[in-house]
């Protein structure tokens, strides 16, 4: 009895041993990645979807990798080969232990750019998710301060952001800096980006090298009534995101669009008026002279002094206003 129970004991262990084998044994999977001419291609991706195992390609074109034995279960997986620049290919297997072969052939596709993916800093963008400092104005706030240059309109909103107008002129340029000087031959202004598309905010000037007269910023073109939301992006990440031109900051504007919904309509009137407060008195009493005597200062070398003054105008001499026709009161209407 005793024997025949050993025997049963043997014949069920020889039973079971090789299911236990074939169950430690994984699979492995191998082959070759080549282009329509047969040339192989070097570091192209080979994976099995869905299971984050795969390696890339050597020299020679060809991968191998192996799956645990705890994942292979004889079912249905999908093994693809994909490069940039090539169009991927994939192909199915039955993921049973011990090895497997499998090749691709991938066809050139040098337009397929879909798997290279380009992010700024939206307005999409998850803020915990950005390593760089990222402070918002309001676009309201913008509107109210009334301001043509959108350079003057940021003023005072956003911490560490100087603004400097160059005079209060009409049409004068600003110059912007966030946390100060960080350059010395540069000028040390921030990238300005509209919609996605950079813009250069430099100033031209009107007469040449010498830089004296009043010029405009680009900046300025932007109408303050379009902006929908205003971030400026602060610190070495923005250049991360935006280039080099970005390396003193960005000012990330987003204009105003069309949304869904019902129809609505707005009207804002904006009326400005700029006049010289404090003029330059001249005298319209006396003409041209030396101590009241009529005498032209013509000749080369002649100065005005304190006793530069003829012999007082006749009734009817035409008088001009040169300073009044410099600086006339200039209107400005703005209807958003």
């Amino acid at each position: 009895m005793k024997a025949l129970k050993a025997l049963f004991l043997v014949v069920c262990f020889l039973a079971v041993v090789p299911a236990l084998a074939i169950a430690q044994d994984g699979a492995t999977i191998s082959g070759r990645v080549t282009n329509a001419a047969g040339a192989p291609i070097p570091g192209a991706n080979v994976f099995i979807q869905g299971m984050g195992v795969g390696t890339q390609t050597d020299a020679n074109g060809r991968y191998s990798f192996a799956v645990p034995s705890a994942r292979v279960r004889g079912q249905s997986v999908i093994v693809t080969a994909r490069l940039l620049g090539f169009t991927a290919q994939s192909a199915a297997l039955t993921l049973t232990p011990g090895a497997a072969t499998r090749n691709f052939t991938l066809a050139d596709n040098p337009f397929e750019l879909g798997e290279v993916v380009v992010t700024g800093a939206g307005t999409t963008s998850q803020v915990e998710k950005l390593g760089n400092v990222r402070n918002k104005v309001d676009s309201s706030a913008i509107a109210r301060s009334n301001e043509m240059n959108i350079v003057n309109a940021i003023a005072g909103k956003a911490p560490n952001v100087e603004v400097q107008a160059q005079s209060g002129e009409p049409g004068a340029s600003s110059f912007i800096r966030i946390r100060g000087a960080k350059t010395i031959g540069g000028t040390g202004q921030p990238l300005f980006v509209v919609d996605g598309q950079p813009i250069d905010n430099s100033t031209i000037t009107t007469n040449g090298s010498t830089q004296s007269t009043v010029s405009s910023n680009r900046a300025s073109d932007i109408n303050p009534d379009d902006i929908a939301s205003l971030e400026i992006l602060k610190g070495p990440a923005a250049a991360a995101i935006y280039g080099a031109r970005a390396g003193q900051g960005v000012v990330l504007i987003t204009t105003k669009s069309g949304q869904a919904g019902e129809t609505r309509y707005s009207l804002r009137s904006v009326l400005s008026s700029d006049k010289v407060s404090h003029g330059i008195p001249l005298q319209t009493t006396y003409g041209q002279g030396s101590r009241g005597a009529f005498k032209p200062c013509t000749a080369e070398g002649c100065k005005l002094t304190s006793g530069s003054w003829g012999p007082m105008l006749p009734a009817g001499t035409p008088i001009f206003d040169h300073f009044g026709e410099l600086f006339r009161t200039g209107s400005t209407v703005d209807n958003t």
